[in-house]
C-alpha cells in the first residue's frame, strides 16, 4: 500500500508541477494561449489526489496510530480551488489567446493549491 500511495503522490506532484511549468511558459509573452495539456494536467492531478485520500483511509483502518487521517476541510478546500481552476481552464481552452488576468487567477489558484497542500499531514 506504501508504494501504491508513492506512486500516486509522484503523479499528483508532477501533475501540479506540470501545470505550473505550462503556465510559467506564458508568462513573457505579450499573447497568452491556455497551454495545451492544462486541463489534463489538472484532471489527472485531481484522480491522483482522491486515489491519495482513498489509499490513507485504508491505510488508516489497517492502523490508525500510524496513518492518521486527512484534515477533511483542507482536503475539501484542495478541491473546491481545483474544481475552479478546472472551470477557469476549460472554459477559456476554445480561445485564441487568453488575458493576462486569467492567467494571472490560473497561476494564482494553483499555488493557493500548492499551499494548501503543505498544510497536509
Amino acid at each position: 500500500m506504501k508504494i501504491l500511495a508513492a506512486i500516486f503522490l509522484a503523479i499528483h506532484l508532477l501533475s501540479i508541477a506540470g501545470i505550473v511549468v505550462l503556465l510559467l511558459m506564458q508568462g513573457g509573452k505579450a499573447n497568452k494561449v491556455m497551454p495545451k495539456g492544462i486541463t489534463d494536467a489538472g484532471l489527472t492531478a485531481f484522480v491522483a489526489g482522491l486515489a491519495l485520500v482513498g489509499i490513507r483511509e485504508a491505510q488508516h483502518h489497517h492502523d490508525a496510530a500510524l496513518y492518521p487521517v486527512y484534515n477533511y476541510g483542507t482536503i475539501a478546500a484542495k478541491f473546491v480551488v481545483l474544481f475552479i481552476f478546472l472551470t477557469v481552464a476549460f472554459k477559456n481552452k476554445k480561445s485564441a489567446t487568453i488575458s493576462r488576468a486569467t492567467w494571472v487567477t490560473l497561476l494564482g489558484l494553483i499555488v493557493i493549491n500548492i499551499g494548501l497542500a503543505g498544510s497536509l499531514k
